[in-house]
């Protein structure tokens, strides 16, 4: 793993959501967005970061996948289709899955979705 990609703990055990970074990203793993997706860091130690992402109806990322950290997504509101190497899966609320190191996936929104994601260890893909 690269050391650029890491993200630096946040130094602080608590972050209100109206403080947190807001980025706007276009691309995961160097692969374009279709357009900008919203993307809202809420915490960052050592060994993970969580991160809320927001995506419009009919966002969508590219094929990719991550050489270097695990990922766990549960949508809080919306529905994705979320497609793992061939299997596809439709996920709404309270619904989670694992994107393992290497294992080639994406998803796009059915309608506006938000959607919390850990990435351990804290890497940036963005």
């Amino acid at each position: 793993m690269s050391a650029s990609r890491l993200i630096p703990p946040l130094g602080r055990d608590f972050v209100a959501s109206a403080e947190a970074e807001v980025t706007h990203i276009t691309e995961v793993e160097g692969r374009p967005l279709g357009s900008p997706v919203q993307l809202k860091t809420l915490a960052v130690t050592p060994r993970m970061v969580l991160v809320e992402t927001t995506f419009a109806a009919g966002q969508a990322s590219k094929p990719h996948q991550h050489p270097d950290h695990d990922s766990i997504v549960y949508v809080v509101r919306g529905k994705v289709k979320v497609t793992i190497e061939d299997r596809v899966f439709i996920a709404g609320p309270g619904d989670a899955w694992y994107n393992a190191p290497g294992v080639v996936h994406h998803i796009e929104a059915l309608e506006p979705t938000v959607s919390v994601e850990v990435k351990s260890p804290p890497v940036k893909a963005w």
